[in-house]
């Protein structure tokens, strides 16, 4: 649970990973044979991700949907003023993570405190929302160590 090499850096940052098989790679055909499809694996985690977005902006309405690559392996798919909800392949796991935003010129030092109020809220409403749909998720423990929690 949580292999891999995804991580947060700031300190109102937080994540969770979900293994990959919670989702299934087989199937049968018409004619009893199994066959493995990783296709399949991706679309299944398609409908969880959207089953996340969908509970989390009820749960948070400050959150909207977004589409945006925010390093060169973590996309965006939700922000509000303060932080973004990203994805990350992480080879065994899918990584959720909640990213800080950067603080802009003209906001005279007020975000840092906002998302220090809020970071913890958004965190438990992930992982909330994630309980939702799996049974266990992994958790980030620092550099080379992880954890598992159960629902």
């Amino acid at each position: 649970m949580g292999k891999g090499n995804t991580c947060v850096f700031g300190d109102y940052e937080g994540l969770y990973y979900i293994d990959w098989n919670n989702f299934s790679n087989e199937y049968e055909d018409e004619h009893g044979n199994i066959i493995q499809d990783y296709d399949f694996q991706r679309e299944e985690w398609e409908n969880s991700l959207y089953e996340f977005i969908s509970d989390f902006t009820q749960k948070f309405k400050s959150f909207s949907k977004c589409n945006e690559w925010i390093s060169r392996d973590e996309k965006a798919i939700l922000e509000n003023k303060l932080f973004y909800i990203a994805i990350t392949d992480n080879e065994w796991s899918m990584a959720i993570k909640l990213i800080q935003k950067e603080q802009g010129y003209y906001d005279n030092g007020n975000i840092e405190n906002l998302q220090a109020k809020h970071y913890k809220t958004y965190l438990e409403g992930i992982k909330e929302c994630l309980f939702n749909q799996f049974e266990e998720l992994g958790i980030y423990g620092g550099p080379w160590t992880s954890g598992r929690i159960r629902r």
